[in-house]
């Protein structure tokens, strides 16, 4: 009898808590008790019990969507709708009034995709209330949300997670804060009217595309991404963050690349998403300034806009040669001046109108030998026609010997260098601003060349050779199991016996002759990679060269000198290079740079002092001091076959330095966490070294290229990646003429299509 007393008692009091509420409260109490009753009567109960408290928080409509989320909870789990009626309302008292519904919203729609997931953003909002700290900032982010809810549940989820980034950073306006935050919700509602959940992709990247711009320039990017949006929401979500950046960097020249982007727009979005997504590196490339500047100078800032002019002339005509021309400006305009570039835009527009679109793609890209030898002609420098005969005349006097000098476009297709006669050099030479520096280097490059006809690079059938390529052969061909230790004949002998394991067995002999009429070319291909011994040999052999010439022509000395102190001082930083690089920069370093530099003997000693050594041993004869040029024939001097075996042995060191690399690899990936190079006790020497690399002169096409270039140029064709282009774009290797019907046809175009 207690019990049952007691038990009245409770439910008494709790009817005459609810008799205490507002009519219009009590009736919603009451309806939505009874709705719970029939899913369960613990989570009715629960309500009843915690609706007297909530009632001070919400309002009756507030009760009911309060009331029918718990019920759809219970329907999953009633212990799941209990524990919700537990935790009360409390946190939504943060809330402004008029946002409440939306949170109810929000999180009922939420329920489809998972109800952990409705609860967790039940929980998240008034923890989010508190991070915003802003009623009108609040009540527009829950508008939003409940919009992107409408179409996608689980996107609207990830708004929210970003939703307080995107608070912080619009109450760093100011007294602006209101503007942007006007352009920033009327973009986010118009993002969830047409694409439902990509508003979340926007604002995850929205923090850090507005961050650090000026009110104004927010709203200008804000709005504009709104007018964008027309040609469809991935579009926007690179404008941007393209967008930003321009506004970062060249404020003033904003209008005049949306307007080449409004151009573009017409003629597919595939082109346009890809202008704008180059639109970062031609801004970084172009405005002259580092990324803790804001803006670029006026006459950056000139040269930007009136290259953008140029592309939206571009553009009315053929959106893609617009972005051709985009992509290539940044290299021209390094070698040419802003007239010249317009000349040639203007040149490309005229003769390549009426051509097929691929040629006249392939002519802004610069991928065609017409495009390039146009530029060129038009390029700042030393010509190589204005000293010609010059060079030539120089040539004769240091060897004695009749040459010609001819520039490398002006080989034909099939021709081999190495006839002993004609010396290829460069059309141009701009690696400096005045003409007497470019004429050094000229002369040089000239010497250099005069040397591999007068010390044997192309000599074929020399005794030398056919000692090195004997040795190769054999050092190459054997197994790996011909080459370990304990293997003999390919078989394990039986030590006891001094037999072998299968007797009769015969090695077969090695064919180790030298085919007649070779020369080091024929070597390389004995080498199991022979791109990689070529390579290697282009350098060694250019190190024997410049040795050589050195202590035959003392008066050479001067220049010599000279351009390994500016090969050396334009070095790169060896952390800045991809690892597959680093072998090959530490091997040019140590052969024409007068030695390592500091950083790349600091992290990798022990490969340069193996590469050292090499040189040490094949390269350091030079007989008598005072030797002549009619005794250059001497034995102890080094030839091409001490080059190539100076090759072999750097190439095991680099397929040494590859294989450990991989293992390495392979064990990292065996690892359950990698190795941290963020450590702090490795973090500030780094660090101290990347800030030395930042000062550090950098270029699109290193110098040594000029000293490399006629080991590119061989019957193979094998193209050298020289700063992302193919080299024969930066060999000059001659255009072949096209057959009647035939057109150009650009690779990237091709992969563009099947994509």
């Amino acid at each position: 009898m207690v019990e049952k007393k007691s038990s009245k008692h409770t439910f008494t009091g709790i009817a005459a808590r609810l008799g205490r509420l507002p009519a219009e409260k009590r009736r919603a109490a009451l309806e939505v008790s009874a709705a719970l009753a029939g899913v369960s009567l613990r989570a009715s109960r629960t309500f009843v019990e915690a609706v007297p408290k909530a009632a001070k928080i919400l309002s009756a409509d507030d009760i009911r969507s309060w009331g029918e989320l718990g019920r759809r909870l219970s329907m999953g789990s009633a212990v799941l709708g209990t524990q919700y009626f537990e935790r009360g309302v409390e946190g939504l008292a943060k809330v402004p009034k008029a946002a409440r519904s939306n949170v109810f919203k929000i999180s009922t729609r939420q329920l489809v995709l998972s109800s952990s997931i409705a609860v967790e953003t039940f929980d998240l909002i008034p923890v989010l209330a508190k991070e915003i700290g802003d009623d009108e900032l609040l009540s527009e982010t829950l508008s939003l949300a409940a919009e992107v809810a409408n179409r996608s549940a689980k996107h609207s989820s990830d708004f929210l997670q970003n939703a307080a980034a995107v608070a912080r950073v619009l109450k760093t306006f100011g007294s602006g804060t209101k503007a942007v935050s006007q352009a920033a919700f009327g973009l986010g509602f118009l993002f969830a009217t047409r694409t439902g959940g990509m508003t979340a992709d926007l604002w995850s990247g929205m923090p850090k595309a507005i961050k650090g711009l000026s009110a104004a320039s927010a709203i200008l990017l804000l709005e504009s991404a709104g007018r964008i949006l027309d040609h469809g929401a991935s579009v926007t979500l690179h404008f941007v963050q393209s967008g930003s950046e321009v506004l970062r960097r060249a404020a003033d020249a904003f209008d005049d690349w949306f307007n080449v982007l409004t151009k573009i727009a017409g003629q597919g979005n595939a082109v346009l998403i890809a202008f704008i997504r180059a639109t970062p590196k031609f801004f970084k490339l172009l405005s002259g300034v580092t990324s803790n500047k804001r803006t670029a100078d006026n006459l950056h800032v000139g040269l930007i806009k009136r290259v953008l002019s140029l592309m939206a002339e571009i553009a009315e005509r053929d959106a893609e040669s617009a972005l051709a021309a985009f992509r290539s400006s940044t290299a021209a305009l390094k070698k040419v001046s802003l007239e010249q570039f317009e000349e040639w835009i203007e040149t490309g527009l005229r003769e390549k109108y009426e051509d097929s679109a691929k040629a006249r793609r392939s002519y802004f890209a610069l991928e065609t030998r017409e495009s390039n030898t146009f530029l060129h002609e038009t390029r700042n420098g030393l010509p190589l026609e204005n000293i010609q005969s010059i060079l030539r005349i120089y040539v004769e006097g240091l060897t004695g010997n009749e040459v010609e000098v001819a520039p490398l476009s002006a080989m034909p297709q099939e021709s081999r260098i190495g006839d002993g006669r004609t010396i290829y050099l460069p059309s141009t030479v701009t690696e400096f601003e005045d003409d007497e520096m470019n004429f050094r280097l000229y002369k040089v490059l000239a010497a250099h060349g005069a040397g591999q006809i007068e010390f044997g690079t192309f000599a074929r059938d020399t005794r030398q050779l056919k000692a090195a390529y004997a040795e190769l052969r054999q050092q190459f061909d054997a197994t790996a199991d011909q080459r370990d230790a304990f293997s003999l004949a390919g078989y394990i002998e039986d030590v006891q016996k001094g037999e072998k394991a299968i007797p009769g067995y015969q090695e077969e002999p090695v064919d180790a002759k030298l085919p007649k009429g070779s020369d080091y070319r024929t070597v390389l291909k004995v080498f199991p990679e022979p791109r990689l011994a070529k390579k290697i040999f282009g350098t060694m052999e250019n190190a024997r060269i410049d040795n050589r010439l050195r202590h035959v022509y003392r008066g050479l000395r001067k220049d010599l000198d000279l351009m390994k102190s500016i090969l050396k001082k334009t070095r790169p930083y060896i952390f800045d290079l991809p690892m597959h690089q680093v072998p090959f920069e530490l091997l040019f370093q140590i052969t024409l740079c007068g030695g390592a530099t500091d950083d790349a003997r600091q992290f990798y000693g022990q490969i340069v002092s193996e590469i050292e050594s090499v040189i040490e041993t094949f390269f350091s004869r030079h007989g008598d001091s005072d030797v002549t040029a009619s005794q250059h024939g001497c034995e102890s001097l080094p030839t091409v076959a001490d080059a190539l075996m100076a090759t072999s042995r750097v190439y095991d060191l680099f397929q040494n330095i590859s294989a450990e690399q991989s293992q390495e690899a392979e064990a990292d990936r065996e690892e359950e966490h990698e190795y941290d190079f963020q450590d702090r006790s490795a973090a500030e020497p780094l660090a101290a070294e990347s800030a030395k690399a930042e000062s550090r002169p950098k270029q699109t096409q290193d110098i040594k290229d000029l000293f490399n270039a006629w080991n590119s140029l061989d019957e193979d064709g094998e193209p050298d990646a020289l700063a992302g282009s193919e080299a024969w774009s930066h060999n000059e290797m001659p255009e072949q003429a096209l057959e009647p019907g035939d057109e150009a046809f650009s690779y990237d175009e091709w992969d563009r299509e099947l994509n």
